[in-house]
């Protein structure tokens, strides 16, 4: 035994290195079962989180925001404090009264009726209650039961099985009349004559059957059944022609409507439209705007499109234009000449092209060579402010005059000097002119755009009145929601949950005061009621907002500025 263990144990091959991983001892599957008892302690950063998930047996959890907090919950006490009572043990076992304490409660005792009726450790007195005469002890009531046989010998009676079953046959013949009470498996009796044959006599002819079942099978399946799988579907004609019409085939082209294009090749489908003075290339060319016959309601909606383009351009000093307007007129007459509107326009840096600004001194000129009524021309541009019923008859009526460059009804043109629509002169036409496209698109300003007309209906609708309360199926865009650029790029305004409305609401001068103090304005009394007088004298209504008082103030500091430079 101990040679075949120092054999086993041998090495053959000292030169060649053993395979495998030589594992130390000491690492072990016990040693690693067993944890050292003396493992690092748990960082306290580590333990307050697990607080809040995993904590310690016995260990309330708590959160780890409030992980070493003092606990306030083990000295708040919650409720009412009651007073002491009665111990349970005083209740279950009190102590034993002296026989004058039970004297003197039974005394006390002897004024209850329940006392009387019901002393204790006897049963409760009833004979008040009963008849005279009548002794409770000894009075019975109801009739006396006679005793008879038991339930075990009416269950189970002492007889044999043979005479239990002659006792049950007695009147079995007359339940068979009357009820029908025939014994299970046993043959009704009709009386017959059985004399011409027996009772056991069969009648009808014998099935023929199989025991593997086969006549089963064809019991199951009925013949018509049979025949309606072995038979050929039929099918409606116009129905598998709609199919085919309808549903895409295999290897073919799916065409639904070929049957009904029995026409010939070169056949042209459609209405001819019959061609005007006007072609293509100069709708292609920028052909000027006053060479086409202009819809009803071509103002309207060009006056809509330029409050919308200043009140996207957010100028609103409307009331600071007028006055410059009003001063710019000595003789007060109420209107003034184009070059002075002009200059008036450019000092304000109103953002309009010429030819915008062209075509409302036509309209507020009245179509004549007088001068220009500022007021409407203000009124026409202030986007804050409906227009009046004047001014929109006035510019209904004006649509039926053609604007200067126009051609009318014979033919001629009310062409003048530099009007933004004045007709290109005979021979002079731009599509005459070879250009390609890569010109034209390469080339920066090579091609005006602000002459390009602008069909259908808008997208962002500020002609219309934006409604108080919109309802949840309304997308139109009434031009009070922020722009593609407002929302990548929110103002700081935004950030914090103001936006555009708020600016122009009409506020209290408590309210607007306390806003500018809150953002570190300081001025006196005097001086915001000497403010909030100039802003509410220009507004129409006297209201006063926090862009309008905004204005005020830095109208007021620009001059302060000026005079001191």
């Amino acid at each position: 035994m101990l040679a075949y263990e120092q054999a086993k144990t041998r090495d053959r091959s000292p030169a060649i290195r053993a395979a495998g991983k030589l594992i130390p001892r000491g690492s072990g599957a016990r040693e690693c079962l067993n944890h050292p008892r003396d493992s690092p302690p748990t960082p306290d950063l580590v333990r307050q989180f697990r607080g809040t998930t995993r904590p310690e047996p016995g260990e309330r959890r708590v959160f780890h925001s409030f992980a070493g907090d003092p606990s306030l919950a083990k000295e708040i006490q919650h409720g009412v404090q009651t007073k002491d009572s009665l111990a349970a043990m005083e209740l279950l076992n009190p102590a034993r009264k002296t026989r004058y304490e039970q004297r003197l409660q039974g005394q006390l005792e002897q004024v209850y009726a329940s006392k009387k009726k019901a002393p204790l450790g006897s049963s409760h007195d009833q004979s008040s209650g009963l008849p005279e005469g009548m002794d409770p002890n000894k009075t019975t009531f109801g009739a006396s039961t006679l005793k008879g046989e038991s339930a075990g010998t009416i269950v189970s009676p002492p007889k044999s099985q043979v005479e239990i079953e002659q006792e049950s046959g007695q009147g079995r013949e007359l339940y068979k009349r009357s009820h029908n009470a025939w014994e299970v498996g046993e043959m009704m009796d009709r009386n017959y004559d059985w004399s011409k044959f027996t009772q056991q006599s069969l009648y009808g002819v014998p099935t023929p059957h199989d025991n593997s079942g086969s006549q089963v099978r064809s019991a199951l399946h009925w013949l018509t059944d049979t025949q309606s799988m072995k038979r050929a579907p039929i099918v409606s004609q116009r129905v598998d022609q709609f199919r085919e019409r309808t549903q895409p085939q295999l290897g073919t082209v799916h065409d639904p409507i070929a049957e009904t294009l029995d026409v010939a090749e070169d056949h042209t489908f459609g209405v001819m439209v019959q061609p005007d003075e006007h072609n293509a290339g100069e709708l292609l060319h920028m052909e000027g705007p006053s060479t086409y016959q202009e819809c009803q309601g071509f103002d309207t909606g060009v006056l809509s499109s330029i409050r919308y383009h200043l009140k996207k351009r957010k100028f609103h000093n409307f009331e600071g234009l007028l006055d410059a307007l009003s001063k710019q007129d000595k003789c007060e007459s109420g209107q003034l000449s184009a070059e002075d509107t002009h200059e008036v326009f450019f000092q304000f840096n109103v953002p309009l092209t010429p030819e915008m600004l062209e075509m409302l001194l036509q309209w507020c000129s009245g179509g004549g060579a007088g001068g220009v009524a500022y007021r409407d021309l203000v009124q026409l541009l202030d986007w804050k402010s409906p227009l009046s019923e004047e001014v929109v008859a006035r510019m209904t009526s004006a649509e039926d005059t053609p604007p200067p460059g126009k051609p009318q009804q014979d033919g001629t043109s009310q062409s003048s000097q530099g009007g933004p629509f004045q007709a290109p002169p005979t021979g002079s036409s731009p599509h005459l002119t070879y250009r390609t496209s890569s010109q034209i698109v390469t080339k920066v300003g090579a091609v005006p755009t602000h002459n390009y007309r602008s069909y259908g209906v808008a997208t962002i609708r500020s002609d219309l009145p934006a409604p108080r309360i919109r309802r949840v199926g309304d997308n139109t865009n009434y031009g009070d929601e922020s722009s593609a650029y407002g929302l990548i790029y929110p103002s700081i305004y935004s950030n914090r949950g103001v936006y555009e409305v708020d600016f122009f609401t009409a506020r209290e001068p408590r309210e607007v005061k306390q806003i500018f103090e809150r953002i570190g304005v300081t001025m006196t009394t005097e001086v915001f009621e000497r403010l909030w007088q100039e802003a509410a004298a220009r507004d129409p209504k006297g209201e006063v907002s926090v862009e309008s008082f905004r204005a005020i103030m830095e109208e007021v500091q620009a001059k302060k500025l000026q005079g001191t430079s």
